[in-house]
Parts: structure tokens; C-alpha cells; sequence
């Protein structure tokens, strides 16, 4: 049954998935071609296994600079040339920067109302009349303030919902790099792991292994 197109452009993301391991694998195959050929020299051999060691030893430089990086700090190479500008005997240009602010006077709100009299010789008619008046006044007022507390009830509830997103989505930026800096390591530790060991071996072993390749 032939393969389709499609299939075969699948491969090359399936291969990417696993290139932590294609390294690992890489590099301790080279070292195994080239310290396990025939009539190898023990220093050959040795000086393999110390490479893959201190191969092994940079995957956790390497393991911290992810991490470091995870969490916006900057690189070793950033710290290490800031703190030599920092050196005391070396001469610095000084800069001397101008700023200006402003400060915006403090707002105030104040409400007024006002009354409908009855007029300087008041009858029950101009009374009754000055009393609606101020009945449909004081309805005004009250509706106005109940529709401006309309609208900062539902500022404030606006408020308290944005600032909930932005909780809920830091709080999951938080647990994302937690999760991250417990598990997402994991396959430069097994690297390292995986140098250091073949890297014992060959070190360790060194001249039995040129023994047997004699």
C-alpha cells in the first residue's frame, strides 16, 4: 500500500518532537565511533569520555539558563558584563538627565438643588401647586442619584471582574512556569545524564576498553 503525501509530511514534526533525544543520541555516538574503533589508543579513549563529561556538566549551565530565562532574569553573559561596568577603577561617562513633571490640580463634584415657593401671599391652590412641584423635584434627584450609583455599581463590578481576569491569568502564568521549571527540564537532566554516564564509563574503563580493541 503506497504512502500518501500527506504521511510523509507528518515525519518531520514527529522526528522534532524527540530532538532533545537525537542529540543525545548524536553526541554519544560520535564518541562511540570515535573512542571504540579498532586499535584505539587509551588516551584517545580517556579524553572522549572527559569531553562527554563536561558536556554533561554544561547541561546544567544550560538547565539553569532555561530557568533563569523562564522567569525574565537575565543570562550569565548579560550578569557577567554588567558587573564588569560596574568595575570601580573604570572610568564612566556621567549623564546628566533633565526631567520635568506635572501634577493635575484635585477635582471636586457638588451638587444644587432647588425649591419651588409658594409665592409671597400663599393660598392653598399655589401651596398644592409648589408642593408637586417639589415632589417631582425630589423624583428627579433621586432618580439622578440612583442612576449615578447605577453606573458606579456597575464600574465597580467591571472593576472587580478585570481584576479577577487578571488574577485568574496570572495566577495560570504563575503555575505554568511552576509546572515548567519542575518538569521542563527534565529532558536537559536526561541529557546531561546520559553524557555523564558514557562519558564515566569510557573515563573510568579507559584501558580496559583499548585492551580490547587491540
Amino acid at each position: 500500500m503506497p504512502i500518501s503525501v500527506s504521511r510523509v509530511k507528518q515525519l518531520w514534526p514527529w522526528l522534532v518532537e524527540a530532538r532533545f533525544a537525537w542529540l543525545a543520541l548524536g553526541v554519544i555516538s560520535a564518541a562511540l565511533i570515535v573512542s571504540l574503533r579498532p586499535h584505539t589508543p587509551e588516551p584517545v579513549i580517556r579524553l572522549t569520555g572527559l569531553v562527554l563529561q563536561l558536556l554533561g556538566i554544561a547541561t546544567v549551565i544550560w538547565g539553569i539558563s532555561e530557568t533563569r530565562a523562564l522567569f525574565g532574569h537575565p543570562s550569565f553573559a548579560a550578569k557577567a558584563k554588567s558587573w564588569v561596568e560596574r568595575f570601580p577603577l573604570r572610568r564612566r561617562n556621567v549623564v546628566i538627565a533633565a526631567g520635568a513633571a506635572s501634577l493635575s490640580a484635585a477635582t471636586c463634584k457638588a451638587r444644587g438643588y432647588a425649591t419651588q415657593g409658594a409665592g409671597q401671599n400663599p393660598t392653598i391652590d399655589t401651596r398644592l401647586d409648589a408642593l408637586e412641584r417639589n415632589i417631582s423635584l425630589i423624583h428627579e434627584r433621586i432618580s439622578s442619584t440612583e442612576k449615578e450609583m447605577d453606573e458606579k455599581f456597575r464600574k465597580t463590578a467591571e472593576a472587580l471582574k478585570n481584576e479577577e481576569r487578571a488574577r485568574q491569568a496570572e495566577d495560570n502564568a504563575i503555575r505554568a512556569k511552576l509546572e515548567a521549571t519542575g518538569t521542563g527540564g527534565v529532558h536537559i537532566s536526561a541529557i546531561g545524564a546520559s553524557w555523564l554516564f558514557v562519558g564515566v564509563v569510557l573515563s573510568t574503563a579507559g584501558v580496559e576498553i583499548a585492551g580490547l580493541l587491540k
